[in-house]
C-alpha cells in the first residue's frame, strides 16, 4: 500500500512540474508541503531521477519550481464558485514573503527547489555556450605530492610507476593505475614511527593510497593526510584535513584512529567518509559499513551504517542519509541535493581551484541536480544561471556570484 502511495505522489509531482495538474491536485501539493514535506521532497527527487533516464533530445524546463506554481495559480486564479474559495493563498506571489515565511523551511526543501538540470542535455543541446571571458577546465591529472620524513617532496604525476622512495620503515610504490602503495618493513613494536604526508591540492583529481596495514584512502582535492610509513604500537593513527573516504583494514587488536582537529574517529574495520574542510561548517562523518566511535572535548557518540554525524561543538546524528550524494566526489560527480549556492560554490572552489566572491546577499534558493566533474566550469555556471535564481561574472579563475 505504501508503495502505491509513493507512485501516486511521484505521478502528482510529474503533473505539477508539467503544469498539467488539476486545481484539486494543486491543493494537494500545497497540503503535502505543509503536512508531509518529506513525502513531497521524496517525490521531487524521484521525478528528477526519472528525467535523468530520458534518452531523447527534448528540451527540459529548468525554471524555478515557484515559477511553475505561479503559472498554475494564474491559470486557476480566475475560476469562480467554491473552487475560488479554496485557492492556495501561499502561491499568491512568486517570491513574496508570505510564501517563504508561511511554510518556512518546507518551501526550501520542496516548492522552493530552484533547478533541475541534466548533464546529458547540456552536452547535446546546441546554442548553450556560456558567455564567459576565460574558461576553467576540470582537472585532468593529479597534482598530489608526498612529503617524506626527511623533508623530500615527491611530485606524483611527474613519475612513472615503480618504487618512488625507500625509507627506514618501508617502501612507497606507485602502481601502473596510479595508486600509491606502502610496503612496510618488519619493525619492533616500540619503534618510533616515521611519518609521511600526502597533500592533494585544489584543482587536482582524486588520489588513491593504500597504507601499510592495507587500509585504502581516497583523498579529495584540497585535502591532506599524515600517516606512518609502518604502523607500530597498539593503535593505527592518521591525521586528516579536508575530505576522504576510508576503507579500513580490520584488526580488532589495533583500532584505527582518524584525527581531524579536535575530533577523534575510532574504528576497528569499516568504510566511512569524512568531510572536514576548514570552511567553518560542521565536520561530517558518514558511515557506510561497520561502526565508528566519535568523540571531541564535549561529547561522544557511536555511528551505525547509513547514519551521518554533524560535529561542531555538539554531535548531531542524521538517519537515512543519501550515500550517493555523500560519495559523489569519489564517483567523479557533482550531486546537488537541496544544496545552497554557498555549498555548491565551495565544491567548485575545491575542484576547479577558483576564487569565489559574493556581490550582495546570496540567493536563498536551493538546487537539485547532477553533473559530471569532468565538465568545464562554465557549463555548471551556465546551468545554474538558467534558473534565474543566481548569475555569475567570471574573470579567469575568479567567479563573482550575483543575485
Amino acid at each position: 500500500m505504501e508503495h502505491n502511495k509513493d507512485t501516486y505522489f511521484i505521478g502528482l509531482i510529474e503533473r505539477y512540474m508539467n503544469n498539467t495538474c488539476s486545481r484539486d491536485e494543486m491543493d494537494e501539493v500545497l497540503m503535502l508541503a505543509e503536512k508531509e514535506p518529506q513525502k513531497l521532497y521524496h517525490a521531487l527527487k524521484e521525478h528528477w531521477r526519472g528525467l535523468q533516464l530520458v534518452e531523447n533530445d527534448s528540451t527540459l524546463s529548468i525554471a524555478p519550481v515557484l515559477d511553475q506554481a505561479a503559472e498554475i495559480e494564474e491559470r486557476y486564479g480566475g475560476q469562480a464558485g467554491d473552487d475560488t474559495e479554496r485557492k492556495p493563498r501561499l502561491l499568491r506571489k512568486r517570491t513574496g514573503s508570505r510564501l517563504r515565511v508561511g511554510i518556512a523551511a518546507v518551501v526550501v526543501v520542496t516548492i522552493g527547489i530552484a533547478a533541475y538540470f541534466l548533464n546529458q542535455r547540456y552536452n547535446n543541446t546546441p546554442g548553450t555556450a556560456p558567455q564567459v571571458i576565460t574558461d576553467v577546465t576540470a582537472p585532468d591529472k593529479t597534482k598530489a605530492t608526498v612529503r617524506l620524513a626527511n623533508g623530500q617532496t615527491i611530485n606524483l604525476d611527474s613519475l612513472l610507476s615503480g618504487t618512488l622512495a625507500v625509507q627506514e620503515d618501508g617502501k612507497l610504490i606507485k602502481n601502473a593505475n596510479g595508486q600509491l602503495v606502502y610496503e612496510a618493513q618488519t619493525t619492533a613494536a616500540d619503534h618510533t614511527p616515521v611519518y609521511n604526508t600526502l597533500d592533494n591540492p585544489k584543482g587536482s583529481r582524486v588520489v588513491d593510497i593504500r597504507l601499510a596495514d592495507g587500509t585504502q584512502v581516497w583523498l579529495n582535492a584540497g585535502s591532506s593526510i599524515t600517516y606512518p610509513v609502518a604502523f607500530t604500537g597498539i593503535e593505527r593513527r592518521i591525521q586528516l584535513k579536508g575530505e576522504a573516504y576510508l576503507d579500513v583494514s580490520h584488526n580488532a587488536s589495533r583500532p584505527f584512529i582518524v584525527q581531524t582537529g579536535d575530533l577523534t574517529i575510532q574504528v576497528l574495520g569499516t568504510g566511512f567518509n569524512v568531510d572536514a574542510y576548514a570552511t567553518g561548517d560542521p565536520v561530517k562523518v558518514t558511515l557506510l559499513k561497520g561502526s565508528v566511535k566519535l568523540s571531541n572535548k564535549n561529547a561522544s557518540s557511536l555511528l551505525k551504517p547509513g547514519q551521518q554525524a554533524s560535529i561542531k561543538e555538539e554531535i548531531r546524528i542524521s538517519n537515512n542519509v543519501d550515500l550517493d550524494d555523500v560519495l559523489a566526489w569519489k564517483n567523479n560527480k557533482f550531486i546537488f541535493d537541496n544544496s545552497s549556492i554557498q555549498q555548491i560554490m565551495r565544491q567548485l572552489e575545491q575542484w576547479y581551484d577558483i576564487e569565489v566572491v559574493y556581490h550582495g546577499a546570496p540567493t536563498t534558493e536551493a538546487f537539485i541536480g547532477s553533473i559530471s566533474r569532468d565538465v568545464k566550469l562554465s557549463q555548471i555556471l551556465s546551468l545554474l544561471s538558467e534558473t534565474n535564481a543566481v548569475h555569475f561574472e567570471q574573470q579567469g579563475k575568479k567567479v563573482i556570484v550575483k543575485r
